[in-house]
């Protein structure tokens, strides 16, 4: 099964940070995201394309987990050089293609 299977997700940028949330669809689906969705199995699915450190927030009350990886976007969004103004819209699908369960 894959994050997307029991999960939506967002991202976004603030300045040189990358942004992205998951949101599981239930509380049972939040449990099985936060014991599999660490700040390293992250960090280690967005060194492809965002290497640096992560940090994850939990949001249990939403059934969301935060992760922010900061620096990701050298200069912010507009200066970055990674292809694409918005690639970071795009940087969910590394998250919500990951394999859980």
């Amino acid at each position: 099964m894959k994050v997307r299977d029991i999960a939506a997700g967002r991202a976004g940028d603030k300045g040189d940070a990358l942004d992205l949330s998951v949101v599981a669809r239930d509380a049972e689906s939040y449990a099985l995201l936060e014991r599999t969705l660490t700040e390293g199995a992250v960090q280690a699915a967005l060194n492809r394309v965002a290497p640096g450190p992560v940090r994850r927030y939990a949001v249990p009350g939403l059934w969301a987990l935060k992760f922010v990886a900061p620096y990701a976007l050298p200069g912010g969004v507009y200066a970055s050089l990674h292809a694409g103004l918005h690639w970071q819209k795009a940087a969910i699908w590394v998250l919500l293609e990951l394999e859980v369960g």
